[in-house]
């Protein structure tokens, strides 16, 4: 019976050890710091899915009539926080997590399949940040979220087309809308590469009063490469 013995003991080390090895292997949920299966525990996913906005695409696109705005959510409760998190906690991975939710319902949509299948030869191009401030966060969140993104669509994502050479400060710095565009003036610049994309769809984290996306428009069409689309993982409910 020793023998028997030896080998219950050993099935219980080799029990233990692998229960210590999942413990240690296993991710916790980057928001509440849960055990998680996946990037988002169960419970974080489903709140932050509860910000899904209603209507993927914006009927009160405030960009232009020939660019339509596509936004997964809705900025505020758990899915602000989650980006914030992300931002500032440095866990990019809710940016992916997010960016896999964003790509389904793209997928699902049926008004976003004319845009790919009318300009063959499109791209998705993410808002840069300054490299300032790319390095002391670590990531650039938006094209964390474009990557993913493109992944799962098949998009080619393009970060190399658009740069930002002005350490701009924050948005939600500025008071005014003219304060605004002179913070934004001339933030970017399309470097000289050689690219057949002359046909793109911008990528951004969060669309709050638009000057970002119009100054990046208005370098890229000075390059003549045309937005043909805006995707944003969120966007104030009200907005306007």
């Amino acid at each position: 019976m020793a023998w028997l013995k030896s080998i219950g003991s050993s099935f219980k080390i080799e029990r233990f050890t692998n229960i210590a090895k999942d413990s240690l292997w296993q991710a916790n949920c980057p928001l509440c710091k849960r055990p998680a299966d996946r990037i988002l525990c169960k419970d974080c996913d489903r709140q932050i899915t509860a910000y899904q906005s209603p209507e993927f695409l914006q009927k009160d696109n405030p960009i232009a009539p020939e660019i339509p705005l596509y936004s997964w959510g809705i900025y505020d409760g758990a899915l602000k926080r989650a980006i914030a998190t992300c931002k500032y906690d440095n866990h990019p991975e809710i940016m992916e997590a997010i960016g896999e939710k964003m790509a389904n319902t793209w997928q699902r949509s049926s008004i976003t399949k004319g845009i790919v299948q009318r300009y063959k030869c499109i791209s998705v191009v993410p808002i840069p940040l300054h490299v300032n401030k790319l390095k002391s966060r670590g990531f650039n969140q938006a094209e964390v979220l474009a990557k993913q993104f493109c992944d799962l669509t098949q998009i080619p994502c393009k970060p190399q087309i658009l740069q930002r050479i002005k350490d701009t400060k924050a948005q939600m710095q500025t008071k005014s809308v003219t304060e605004r565009e002179e913070n934004l003036s001339q933030a970017f610049t399309v470097p000289l590469i050689k690219t057949t994309y002359r046909d793109v769809i911008l990528c951004d984290d969060i669309y709050t009063t638009g000057a970002t996306i119009r100054e990046a428009i208005a370098t890229l069409r000075r390059r003549d490469i045309n937005v043909r689309a805006v995707v944003v993982m969120a966007r104030p409910q009200f907005q306007r």
